[in-house]
């Protein structure tokens, strides 16, 4: 009896540990479930986090029960800025066991140029109405047409609801007094940026021996300081020599264009689109970083007059008229 009474409390602690592991598989694939949210619309997450620190201990620093469990956002917001489509893919709030925490917010940016970019420096995160003076941006390096990743770094020193801190933060592109960017984190809340357009504009300049072709054009905010409410109006431009160009070539600078705007103002090309070309006897000049910049007054619709002059006023200035929309 005896023994057939030890064989029965063997028995059932048999059943009270296959019934724990069965528990513990069961949280395990649950919490694993919980944290994979990256094919998910805008979401909110817990990760469940452990209880006990190290070497099974339970209750870290003041005898609390663990660290709480990190909150991640799905985010997927797209705004633009100094050349870069930016997404913010999602936030993670980490808690920490001394009542604070910190948040990363991960995010994507595509260089829509043909050039290796850098984004500037020229961000912040804003939390409510203030600016939060200790966030961190990582702005990777992306070459032409590439994309890579980056993150914003932020400590927080008391946290008492993730989820509400989540929906005050916004990440900002520019400065008030620019053309600024803004991709809040909550869900409700809307990007405040305008999207480069592709404008279908095209034309032939002719002057002497040199003829200049626009082939295509491009309209977006101006992202140099102290430029809010003006547009970058570039327009690609390509250079064909003629048979009677002297020796030596003719040279081409951005200065020679110029542009009549819709209120009558007329604009000299800016430095930012530098071209600086020697164009020699039958020779075609066709790159696809030339661009023609000029820095027009927001909205820039209504009808342009573009002109080139490499006569010093001597002959008359060729010109073409356009209409953006």
């Amino acid at each position: 009896m005896r023994t057939s009474s030890r064989s029965a409390r063997g028995h059932r602690a048999g059943r009270i540990v296959a019934a724990a592991l069965a528990s513990a598989s069961l949280l395990l694939t649950s919490a694993c479930l919980e944290e994979d949210t990256s094919g998910s619309p805008a979401t909110t997450s817990v990760i469940a986090a452990p209880q006990g620190g190290a070497g099974g201990e339970q209750g870290g620093a003041g005898g609390e029960q663990g660290v709480r469990g990190a909150v991640v956002r799905t985010v997927g917001k797209t705004g633009w800025f100094e050349g870069f489509e930016i997404t913010v893919d999602k936030a993670t709030v980490t808690p920490d066991e001394y009542g604070g925490g910190k948040v990363v917010i991960d995010i994507t940016y595509k260089n829509t140029t043909a050039q290796n970019l850098t984004l500037s420096n020229n961000s912040h995160l804003e939390t409510g109405k203030e600016v939060d003076g200790g966030a961190s941006f990582d702005n990777p390096a992306v070459p032409g047409k590439g994309s890579a990743t980056g993150r914003v770094t932020t400590p927080v020193q008391k946290l008492k609801d993730a989820d509400h801190l989540l929906d005050t933060i916004t990440v900002v592109y520019g400065e008030s007094t620019d053309n600024q960017t803004k991709i809040p984190l909550a869900n409700s809340g809307k990007v405040e940026s305008v999207q480069p357009k592709t404008l279908p504009i095209t034309g032939t300049l002719v002057q002497d021996q040199t003829t200049v072709q626009v082939t295509a054009a491009t309209l977006n905010p101006s992202y140099t300081k102290n430029e809010r409410g003006k547009d970058e109006l570039s327009l690609r431009v390509k250079f064909v020599g003629g048979a009677g160009i002297p020796a030596g070539g003719t040279n081409i600078y951005y200065q020679y264009f110029s542009l009549r705007t819709p209120d009558g103002q007329t604009l000299v090309a800016d430095f930012r689109g530098t071209i600086n070309e020697l164009l020699s006897r039958n020779q075609t000049i066709d790159k696809p970083d030339n661009y023609v910049v000029f820095v027009v007054p927001s909205p820039a619709a209504g009808t342009y007059v573009l002109s080139y002059d490499n006569s010093n006023g001597v002959t008359t200035a060729p010109t073409f008229t356009f209409t953006v929309q």
